[in-house]
């Protein structure tokens, strides 16, 4: 009853001419639904002068389905002369490829983003399941939205720019995730560090006020147990002030976070706050835990030896210190350096706006 028919020209593809709005050449539509396509489409003309035109081929003849809608777009002149308000919905069966190829008129409302989502969220789910009329007529009641109602075209518009967010938001919760494995290993190796280190501080002092580190030693020990922890604190601090800086960059907000710049700002009490602070943490409070914990057992005298150390003591606490805490450093040292009849074109053009799919 209706039909495409082709002109050969030498040197030149052959692409159909189209006699319908609606052109069914691979049998997708059962003739009600190609009539009922028609009927829709054919009153959009008439009502808009917006062409959209529907045609299924078999194959695209080793043409890429992107080729072959652009050639067949332009052969027909889709579309009104002056106004480019053409767009072609073409199905490749064979190929299981499609596209929707927009004319230069209704790129602006058809972008190649809203087209890319029709394909997606309307086309594709339906090809799949073989519906292939629901899946056009959705996407043409889907573009004739677009069109006609610029608040659909909005809301249409706010989905697509939220979709192309989430995968970057996906991108960065990876990235974060692997930053937050990585950091946590220095984060990690630096918190035992400094936990032995403390540990090993608790002892010097115990040690110093029951005679069994003598005064002649305890210099050398402390200063050891002290470059253990100094040691560890980058490992543990940078790591953190790092993980601020990425929030900083990754945050919609671009928060600025210069560690520098804070440094700079801080009156000039902060010296000496912060010294205090370290003599505490590190000489006060090693020490006030090392007299309440002389002895799990029994309590032990305050004592000291100027000359000399108990062996037994030394050896339990500080025999392995020595390579222990070499062995965490060059450890830690490693870590860190590895790390119808009466159809017919009007004489649109497209330059090849649209998108493409497959099923």
């Amino acid at each position: 009853m209706f039909f495409v028919w082709f002109q050969h020209t030498n040197g030149q593809e052959d692409f159909p001419i189209l006699t319908e709005i609606v052109t069914d050449k691979a049998a997708l539509f059962s003739e009600s639904e190609t009539l009922e396509l028609r009927k829709k489409l054919k009153a959009y003309e008439t009502e808009t002068t917006h062409q959209i035109v529907v045609l299924t081929v078999n194959s695209l003849e080793n043409n890429t389905v992107e080729n072959y809608a652009l050639q067949v777009f332009e052969k027909n002149e889709l579309g009104q002369e002056e106004a480019d308000n053409g767009l072609l919905i073409l199905v490749a069966k064979n190929d299981r490829k499609f596209r929707i190829e927009v004319g230069y008129g209704l790129e602006p409302i058809i972008t190649d983003a809203f087209a890319s989502r029709i394909i997606r969220e309307a086309m594709t789910p339906e090809f799949k399941k073989g519906d292939f009329y629901k899946g056009v007529d959705l996407a043409t009641s889907e573009i004739i939205k677009l069109i006609d109602d610029p608040k659909y075209r909005d809301e249409f518009t706010n989905l697509v720019e939220q979709e192309g967010k989430m995968p970057l938001w996906g991108g960065k919760i990876i990235i974060g995730f692997i930053l937050l494995i990585f950091l946590s290993l220095f984060i990690g190796v630096g918190s035992t560090v400094f936990y032995k280190g403390f540990k090993q501080l608790i002892n010097v002092f115990r040690g110093l006020i029951t005679g069994k580190v003598s005064v002649v030693l305890f210099p050398f020990l402390l200063v050891s147990s002290l470059l253990t922890i100094g040691f560890s604190l980058p490992f543990i601090i940078m790591p953190l002030l790092f993980g601020i800086f990425i929030i900083g960059i990754a945050s919609e907000n671009n928060i600025d976070i210069d560690p520098f710049e804070y440094l700079e700002s801080l009156p000039l009490t902060a010296i000496p706050i912060t010294m205090v602070s370290l003599v505490v943490i590190f000489i006060i409070l090693p020490l006030i835990i090392a007299i309440y914990t002389r002895s799990n057992k029994d309590y032990e005298s305050v004592k000291f030896s100027f000359l000399k150390s108990d062996k037994s003591f030394m050896s339990k606490n500080f025999s392995s210190s020595g390579s222990s805490s070499s062995y965490s450093r060059s450890g830690s040292g490693y870590s860190s350096s590895s790390s119808s009849s009466s159809f017919s074109g009007g004489g649109g053009s497209s330059g090849g706006g649209g998108a493409s799919g497959s099923w």
